[in-house]
């Protein structure tokens, strides 16, 4: 970006986080609080309403709430716009959830009255994010997170176990005081044993050709800086895989959405592979993805702590380890922390399963430390909060 354009980047984000948001929001709050109104806000990367939202959107909404969607547009002009209309909500309402970063909202503490709860979008502390990336390749710039607010209005952040708290509290910069071991609301699906035992089915009716053979589900991280530097890589040889593997299983791949719209199997790769490969990045719920599977193999992903409430096999795909770990970092040491074989290439992958090799002699301990508080009652739990 060249200086010209950063200069008026920085000029528009200056007016709007120390006057015209903070205008707006003076304004509507002349209004008594609307006890009935509740609000989900999610920002341009987010399509649809995030998972973590829905269950508690539908709980409450049943019980006569006034649940609005506030979705930041794509559009520069039309979240310009957006950013103002979102004041005269957040400073009349009962209690906002968000579940990633959301700019509206760090320009103005809540009222006294509002709740302002962060759900996150992952589950567990993995790999790090917001300032504690302060001085890594993937983080931000220190000077632009120091000089605007971030993180700074959460009234409550509800997290998977006591054994991350830490974690938020540096990643958010905010007081362990406001982050309650509650559960993570999306898991509750997986402590609903009909829905588990009927999710091979529905991924069947995607893809029939899998038959009865196993699943093994790929489903990795991005690589990359932001949502719209994220990258791909593609370090499996479908060829090798599919010669050792391909009589007993398929292989399902569920990419990170960042990256799913942009990367894929190629027409070539389907060709050849089509037998053996599927890929559900763009039509395949992960939930689905997770009951369904036999076997995950992830990198550093998030996805690996739900997996652990259904105590299947996981493998660990680290083959950039020491790059990830230089540009990202980890709240824990990787070779330790994961519950599951480290592999590094194709051929410890087919030696991992063909000897069914998984190490998942580590899944309780791990599952107990890090989704101690998933429970099946996540949703209800949170919601009754937010409106007590």
């Amino acid at each position: 970006m060249n200086s010209i354009k950063k200069k008026i980047v920085l000029l528009r984000r200056k007016i709007l986080f120390f006057w015209l948001w903070p205008m707006a929001f003076n304004l509507f709050s002349k209004k008594p609080i609307n006890e009935k109104l509740i609000l989900f806000a999610y920002n341009q990367n987010y399509d649809n309403l995030p998972d973590n939202m829905a269950g508690i959107f539908d709980f409450l909404k049943e019980r006569g709430y006034d649940c609005r969607i506030m979705h930041s547009p794509k559009n520069p002009l039309k979240r310009f716009l957006f950013g103002i209309t979102f004041q005269k909500y957040y400073a009349r309402c009962k209690c906002v959830f968000l579940t990633d970063n959301f700019d509206p909202l760090y320009a103005h503490q809540p009222r006294k009255g509002t709740k302002v709860i962060q759900l996150w979008h992952a589950c567990g502390a993995f790999k790090k994010w917001g300032y504690s990336t302060l001085d890594l390749a993937w983080g931000g710039s220190r000077e632009d997170m120091l000089r605007f607010p971030m993180h700074n209005t959460y009234t409550h952040v509800f997290v998977s176990s006591e054994a991350v708290i830490p974690c938020y509290a540096e990643a958010f910069r905010c007081s362990e005081r406001r982050i309650m071991a509650y559960g993570t609301p999306r898991t509750d699906v997986y402590f609903d044993k009909n829905f588990v035992s009927s999710q091979r089915e529905e991924l069947l009716k995607i893809f029939p050709e899998i038959g009865d053979r196993k699943i093994i589900l790929y489903a990795p991280t991005f690589r990359g800086n932001s949502p719209t530097a994220a990258y791909n890589e593609n370090p499996l040889d479908y060829e090798k895989l599919k010669a050792a593997l391909g009589d007993e299983y398929a292989l399902v791949m569920k990419l990170h959405p960042f990256t799913a719209k942009k990367f894929g199997l190629t027409e070539d790769e389907k060709e050849k592979y089509g037998d053996f490969i599927f890929d559900g990045s763009k039509n395949l719920k992960i939930e689905t993805a997770l009951c369904a599977a036999d076997i995950l193999i992830a990198d550093y992903s998030s996805l690996i702590f739900e997996y652990a409430l259904l105590n299947k096999p996981m493998l660990f795909y680290a083959y950039d380890l020491e790059e990830y770990e230089h540009d990202r970092s980890f709240y824990f040491d990787y070779k330790s922390f994961v519950p599951g074989k480290i592999v590094i290439n194709n051929d410890e992958i087919i030696k991992a399963i063909q000897d069914n090799d998984f190490r998942a002699d580590r899944i309780p301990a791990f599952r107990e430390k890090f989704m101690g508080a998933c429970d099946g009652e996540c949703v209800k739990r949170i919601a009754e909060c937010a409106v007590m």
